[in-house]
């Protein structure tokens, strides 16, 4: 394995020869939600495991370094034009798509990556070539690519992760963040029944803020408590609106994995319920199973604070956190929410599909609602509905949309406020 001085040295060489050296600087995402499912040290596993298959996909001659914790350099000498750099990038793209084996269980890779190219007349330095593949890098996590190729035009317009949370901060306070609103749907009535808020971040200088790049940020930064408390008095204010539409209308906000170590978040939550004047069980906290698998118990005691209150809590990304049925069985909440990635497959892999009929027949046993999320087509509607899944969310029935948008739906819409007449008289015209 080259290791960083090595490395370094290795670019100078390349950088002699003739034709056109490539760096691609490969992150690998994922590392929190590793460790939280199989524990600290597994993260090193899926790492290494990643660095195999990485060599496996390149030539004898490129030269494969794991230059961070979670951070790839790939050297690619001797290209014949630059463009053979970026089809090296689809080419470990389109691989890293494929589920791999890890203990004992199957998972989907997720990686991003940062391009630089150069050649012996350009006269660049290995510290040049490694800055403009990082600067690269993060320019794809903040638009949400797969890869991107660094361009000198753009360095002015670059929103690196420093740059990011610098912006946070102010936007935070000019009220540049915003909330979009994606229907849930009663399979049985086909009609809505609440909506997932979920937050975005359009900034005048850099335009729509990758939502993952900035939340990531967010949850290790003083901010996280302010603008949870920002998205939950929003979210219910506009559950007041929407309850205008539909009755019993209900909000699901998403639960960042630090605060729910933090003791103080129910009297937030149920504060906020109060001061819009809303029954607490309007309000769904939705929380990964694989945050609640960092430190169980502590987990157990937070959503039992909630639970009193009388706010929903609901599991999100089942499937994913690998939590035992002995722990699943005895925590307070009311919602088990099925992971898209065996929802968006379950038609074409009959595992996947397995797998969400086994958690629907396991979330009734335990009393618990469940919705399936990433919805793409009629099929998995009509599927869920045979398997007995109560509820649906996802692109199929309508993406996440700004207030105003989600009104007009919750009138235009076939699973509006009158959804369930809209499909009778659809499925009779039909007939």
């Amino acid at each position: 394995m080259y290791y960083r001085e090595e490395f370094l040295q290795t670019i100078d060489r390349m950088l002699d020869d003739d034709g056109v050296v490539a760096l691609l600087i490969v992150k690998c995402l994922r590392l929190r939600d590793i460790n939280s499912a199989y524990g600290f040290g597994a993260g090193d596993r899926y790492v290494e495991m990643l660095e195999q298959r990485l060599r496996q996909l390149l030539r004898p001659a490129d030269v494969v370094s794991r230059i961070g914790d979670s951070e790839f350099g790939l050297l690619l000498p001797a290209l014949k034009n630059r463009s053979h750099a970026v089809l090296a990038a689809n080419k470990i793209v389109s691989e890293f798509q494929k589920a791999v084996a890890f203990d004992s269980n199957e998972i989907e890779p997720r990686i991003v990556i940062g391009i630089a190219t150069a050649a012996a007349a350009d006269g660049t330095t290995h510290e040049a070539l490694l800055q403009q593949a990082g600067t690269a890098l993060l320019r794809a996590e903040a638009s949400g690519q797969d890869y991107l190729v660094y361009t000198q035009e753009k360095d002015d317009k670059l929103p690196s992760s420093m740059v990011i949370e610098q912006e946070m901060y102010r936007a935070y306070e000019r009220d540049e963040f915003s909330l979009y609103f994606q229907p849930k749907i009663d399979l049985a009535s086909h009609r809505v029944v609440g909506a997932e808020a979920l937050i975005r971040w359009f900034s005048p200088k850099y335009g729509m803020v990758n939502t993952q790049t900035f939340v990531d940020i967010l949850e290790r930064s003083r901010l996280l408590m302010p603008v949870t408390k920002w998205v939950l008095n929003v979210a219910l204010r506009r559950c007041i609106e929407f309850r205008e539409m539909v009755d019993d209308f209900t909000i699901a906000v998403n639960l960042s994995p630090e605060l729910l170590h933090d003791s103080s978040i129910a009297d937030v939550a149920i504060g906020a319920v109060k001061i819009w004047g809303l029954p607490p069980s309007s309000l769904m906290l939705e929380v990964t199973e694989g945050a609640m698998m960092i430190d169980p118990e502590r987990s157990k005691r937070i959503l039992q604070q909630i639970n009193r209150t009388g706010i929903n809590v609901s599991i999100d990304d089942f499937g994913t956190g690998y939590s035992s049925l002995s722990y699943l069985k005895d925590l307070p909440v009311n919602e088990l929410k099925i992971d898209k990635s065996f929802v968006m497959s379950m038609q074409d892999n009959i595992k996947d599909k397995s797998i969400v009929k086994a958690s629907i027949d396991l979330a009734h046993t335990l009393g618990l609602k469940v919705v399936a999320e990433g919805v793409e087509y009629d099929g998995a509607m009509k599927s869920l509905l045979a398997m007995g899944c109560d509820e649906a969310q996802g692109n199929y029935m309508a993406l996440p949309m700004p207030f105003k948008d989600m009104v007009r739906w919750l009138d235009e819409s076939p699973w509006g406020r009158d959804g369930g007449v809209r499909h009778r008289k659809a499925a009779a015209s039909e007939d």
